[in-house]
């Protein structure tokens, strides 16, 4: 995996971490391989609003919708 730090304000530590999309799609892969989850199935868990820990609702809020795995 290839990080790219940019700064894009004036503020020394905003740090953005730039990844290409099959990077992201690994790390979410990976993500829901450590929660014991299927994408579908966290997916479901933010439908009902109802999450099995506050780890699968920190994953949905950083990959809902942005990856089809």
């Amino acid at each position: 995996m290839t990080i790219q730090l940019e700064r894009p304000t004036e503020y020394e530590d905003d740090d953005v971490i730039v990844m290409s999309e099959e990077d992201f799609r690994m790390a979410a892969e990976a993500a829901l391989r450590a929660l014991g989850l299927s994408y579908g199935e966290l997916a479901q868990q933010a439908r009902n609003r109802d999450f099995t820990s506050s780890a699968a609702h920190a994953l949905w809020v950083s990959i809902g919708g942005t990856v089809d795995l």
